[in-house]
């Protein structure tokens, strides 16, 4: 698709570009992993106690098309993980149905996470996308190579705080419940200009998608909760 077309498309639905497709696109290879934030992000931010927060599954296929499509176009699966100041046994088993590589809990600091993932997996700032929503982030957000804000009526300042700060990349049209994590997943496989391949791939399992499930399999999430100032593997 066409840049131009593609950033119609989404700004025509509400999302606000605050960097380029053309830049994005750009940056798109040097990115070796996709963080997420989870609550307000996968969710309107609401907690049901210990049982934790919902997600969507038109939210989880995005991310999973997302994977293949990075997958697909640069021959490699990016480390994949949730960064979440709760300890959420909903977010653990979607991420562990993802064979996503980390999962961050408790981890109020999230500032301290980003430093321990960029360590433990050999990775520079530059190489990570972050996806989150709200102030604990910025301490990811001002440092990693891509930043996706969800947007939410609920706090125009916070969202005026990050475009005019250079804090995020994008503004998503939607807000956490209504599916966001899908609108920047397939921003993203816009950009890599793979869309209509990784869907026709992704319903009939051909061509490169056995290859990403095989590959995809051999992952062990980790979890890692913060504790007494340190992160501690569970």
């Amino acid at each position: 698709m066409d840049l131009l077309e593609l950033e119609d498309s989404f700004t025509d639905i509400g999302g606000q570009f605050l960097r380029s497709a053309f830049d994005l696109r750009e940056q798109l290879p040097n990115i070796k992993a996709y963080l997420f934030d989870w609550d307000g992000v996968f969710n309107d931010g609401s907690k049901l106690g210990s049982e934790g927060s919902r997600f969507s599954e038109v939210d989880s296929a995005g991310l999973r098309m997302l994977r293949y499509g990075h997958f697909k176009k640069y021959g490699s699966i990016p480390y994949l993980g949730v960064i979440t100041g709760a300890a959420n046994p909903v977010a653990r088993d979607l991420m562990q149905n993802h064979q996503a590589n980390v999962l961050y809990q408790r981890a109020i600091r999230k500032g301290k996470a980003l430093e321990h993932f960029m360590e433990h997996y050999e990775l520079k700032a530059e190489e990570i996308c972050y996806v989150f929503d709200d102030v604990l982030d910025l301490a990811v957000a001002r440092e990693v190579g891509l930043r996706f804000c969800v947007g939410r009526l609920a706090n125009p300042l916070f969202l005026g705080l990050v475009a005019g700060s250079d804090l995020a990349d994008y503004i998503t049209a939607s807000q956490g419940d209504e599916h966001a994590v899908r609108e920047v997943s397939e921003l993203l496989l816009g950009l890599m200009d793979n869309y209509t391949e990784v869907v026709q791939e992704f319903i009939s399992e051909q061509n490169h998608y056995t290859q990403f499930k095989e590959a995809a399999a051999q992952i062990e999430m980790q979890t890692w909760e913060f504790k007494s100032g340190n992160f501690e593997r569970l």
